[in-house]
């Protein structure tokens, strides 16, 4: 039995609605994680320990969308049967709700050290470690952003270059974290210092890892080539 035209032109109007509706369930988890991160801030700015517990609860909002995306996902492969441009977009939202669930799950974890052990991180390099820690989390937060908006317009150049390292705000917060870390290792630090310091930090370096990756998600989503595992 053949398809008619106007049923043909149905299905492909709703398959074009649910193509819409992924994209935009994946920007809202980009901006659930980019407002954990930017309360996170604000949290260390004002030693708010309620604010703490807030981001905490609110990681199972952004763990409860990961579950309702692949859902949605699956169920889009099973009726549709994507190919070409369209089954790219569609592996590429799956992979970026991964990394953008466990950048949730970092946030998270910052939180949860932050708010127990915020007068018992020491100084690095003269300067609060607090301080530090906090100027990086925003430094992640505006990198989210921008990367979020390369997802919405497929910019292809600044995702390349965040896959590889070298957008300016990346390359900034890892050459902050590896000062830092070095502070962790000097003669006659403080043992407590040191390990709540790494214990951030080592969430801040996958927080980082992360956005990468959806760096390399965005370039095989314009260009169909994988460059995980490349740099």
């Amino acid at each position: 039995m053949r398809t008619s035209p106007g049923a043909q032109g149905h299905i492909l109007r709703r398959f074009d609605e649910d193509m819409r509706k992924l994209r935009k369930r994946v920007l809202k988890m980009g901006r659930l994680v980019r407002q954990q991160l930017s309360s996170l801030h604000e949290v260390l700015t004002e030693n708010d320990g309620e604010g703490a517990e807030q981001i905490i609860e609110g990681d199972r909002s952004i763990d409860m969308l990961e579950v309702k995306v692949d859902k949605f996902i699956v169920r889009l492969l099973a009726r549709r049967s994507p190919v070409g441009g369209d089954l790219r977009f569609i592996v590429t939202a799956s992979r970026m709700v991964t990394d953008l669930e466990r950048l949730g799950d970092e946030t998270a974890r910052m939180a949860r050290v932050l708010v127990r052990e915020y007068d018992n991180l020491g100084m690095c390099n003269e300067r609060s470690s607090l301080d530090e820690i906090r100027e990086m989390i925003q430094l992640l937060a505006q990198l989210l952003a921008r990367t979020m908006d390369a997802f919405r317009h497929q910019d292809y150049r600044f995702a390349r270059d965040l896959a590889a390292g070298n957008a300016g705000a990346c390359d900034e917060l890892d050459k902050r974290l590896r000062s830092m870390m070095a502070c962790t290792t000097r003669e006659g630090v403080d043992v407590a210092h040191a390990v709540n310091l790494v214990l951030i930090l080592r969430s801040l370096e996958r927080g980082l890892r992360c956005t990468q990756n959806i760096g390399e998600h965005i370039v095989y989503l314009v260009t169909g080539k994988d460059v995980r595992h490349k740099n």
